[in-house]
């Protein structure tokens, strides 16, 4: 593998060992591949991960499993939690989940217009064409989709508190949610809003050193692929412009910093990259809470492109009491705090609606498996 030379007189070659030996690596691949099957065999290999490696629990939901959802008592700015358990978006939200501790996989938003019409908006929509892109579709369609993915999604509806739905600007909102339409998915940020810190976000045995090889790797192969995922953001981190990862590592090294420091500068809303701002999922979503006026007094501090999907459900902005959740949203016997829609399991989002907002938030946070532990105000 080539890395720079100034890298090599510095620091030396590394070599990674493997803690469990060869057979030990393969068998743990053989671990991994099942969760991308689209099978009951694929489904079975996602929950144990899930069960080993984060704790979760799988208790099953009494039927129906998909709620009858009566679209008045839904409002905009209400919060969609997924989570998907097999095929390639199960295995790729299982593995998401473990590296940032969240117990959901992907995340949408709901926007009633002037005629009081439902549409659900969403970074990360799958197009005709294939592509993932921002999107605002009818709730009726969206819903469709739902009601017939053969991932097997869980679905959980996180209504706004009614202080917070008193002060969410819904025009400020359509406004935000149009200006990014059909901008294709945040990949360019997407695992900087995960790494934090310089060590407390990598369950093992990954490391900085071992996401520098892997970045380098996978340069070789799809040097696109990989400009698109790491180095417009890596150079937003430097202020320079269209350096490879190695001209990157040379850079970095030159300023006296370590590699591990640029990953953990945190993102900036601000930032345009060669496509136009670049959100994920839920960093989507907090963008349209900051334009609508959520975050207030801390609009202006708080950088939303650095938020996982659990930073997001924890923040204290959605409704605490269990008697103003409709009736129709949640099983008898499932006794949560939020609305289930849709799923065989009762979803679990640990440290739900407990983080009041903060200035410079989740800007330096660890998420080391299993416990993912958070001090106050990282």
């Amino acid at each position: 593998m080539y890395v720079p030379s100034l890298y090599v007189k510095l620091h030396g070659v590394a070599i990674f060992l493997m803690p469990s030996g060869m057979l030990g690596t393969l068998l743990s691949l053989i671990d991994v591949i099942p969760l991308f099957s689209n099978t009951i065999w694929g489904q079975d290999a996602n929950l144990a991960f899930l069960q080993k490696h984060m704790g979760a629990s799988f208790n099953k939901r009494s039927q129906p499993w998909a709620a009858n959802i009566h679209k008045e008592d839904v409002h905009s700015g209400d919060f969609l939690a997924l989570s998907k358990i097999r095929g390639r978006w199960g295995g790729f939200q299982t593995l998401e989940k473990w590296v940032t501790g969240a117990f959901a996989g992907h995340t949408a938003v709901c926007l009633k217009d002037e005629n009081g019409t439902l549409w659900v908006a969403e970074s990360g929509y799958e197009n005709k064409k294939g592509e993932e892109v921002i999107a605002i579709v009818p709730w009726d369609e969206w819903w469709g989709v739902a009601l017939k993915d053969d991932s097997n999604p869980q679905v959980a509806l996180l209504p706004l508190h009614p202080d917070v739905r008193s002060r969410f600007n819904e025009s400020a909102a359509w406004e935000f949610a149009r200006s990014m339409y059909g901008k294709p998915y945040g990949y360019h940020n997407m695992i900087f809003s995960w790494i934090d810190t310089m060590s407390e976000n990598y369950p093992p045995p990954l490391d900085a050193n071992l996401v520098m090889a892997a970045m380098s790797m996978w340069t070789r192969l799809q040097p696109h692929y990989a400009s698109n995922m790491w180095n417009e953001a890596l150079n937003k981190r430097l202020g320079t412009e269209q350096l490879d990862l190695h001209g990157i590592i040379s850079e970095t090294e030159r300023r006296g910093m370590s590699f591990n420091q640029l990953l953990t500068i945190p993102e900036q809303d601000e930032w345009e990259y060669s496509d136009g701002k670049s959100t994920t999922c839920v960093a989507f979503i907090l963008a349209m809470y900051k334009a609508a006026g959520v975050f207030a007094p801390f609009t202006e501090s708080i950088q939303v492109t650095e938020f996982t999907i659990r930073d997001a459900y924890m923040l204290r902005i959605f409704e605490d009491n269990r008697t103003r959740l409709p009736g129709w949203c949640n099983g008898d016997a499932d006794g949560l705090p939020f609305c289930q829609i849709l799923g065989e399991y009762k979803m679990e989002l640990p440290e739900y609606n407990t983080i009041q907002p903060y200035a410079n938030m989740n800007e330096n946070c660890p998420s080391s498996p299993p416990t993912y532990d958070r001090p106050l105000r990282c």
